[in-house]
């Protein structure tokens, strides 16, 4: 059974265009600050110290959340007295369990001048 595959050239268009490339940067960038704040808001606070040591590094179409606080990886992973606290893994699964990337998505679309619709 042969199949055709057809190019459609308004969407090309659309998603070869500079402004698309533009809103999935900005989405990218826009995500990944949401993501380190709700990380913020979920990691425990004795001192503050942990919770203020998230940064963003984003570069076009990769971002990284990083943690400089030299202990992070004890909070995240556990040790053999203290039981692991994944507050990063609760920030992203709140991020998709809200459905915010493809909200934003569509903004950024709108705002580079793309018709979503």
């Amino acid at each position: 059974m042969p199949v055709e595959i057809t190019r459609n050239d308004t969407f090309t268009k659309k998603t070869d265009s500079s402004a698309y490339i533009k809103a999935m940067e900005d989405t990218v960038s826009e995500v990944s600050q949401k993501t380190m704040s709700e990380c913020q808001s979920e990691c425990p606070v004795r001192t503050g110290n942990l919770r203020d040591s998230h940064s963003v590094e984003s570069d076009g179409m990769e971002a990284t959340i990083r943690n400089s606080a030299e202990y992070w990886m004890y909070v995240v992973y556990g040790t053999s007295r203290m039981s692991a606290n994944n507050y990063p893994q609760r920030a992203w699964n709140t991020i998709i369990s809200q459905d915010m990337i493809g909200e934003i998505f569509k903004n950024k679309l709108k705002e580079n001048g793309i018709d979503t619709e």
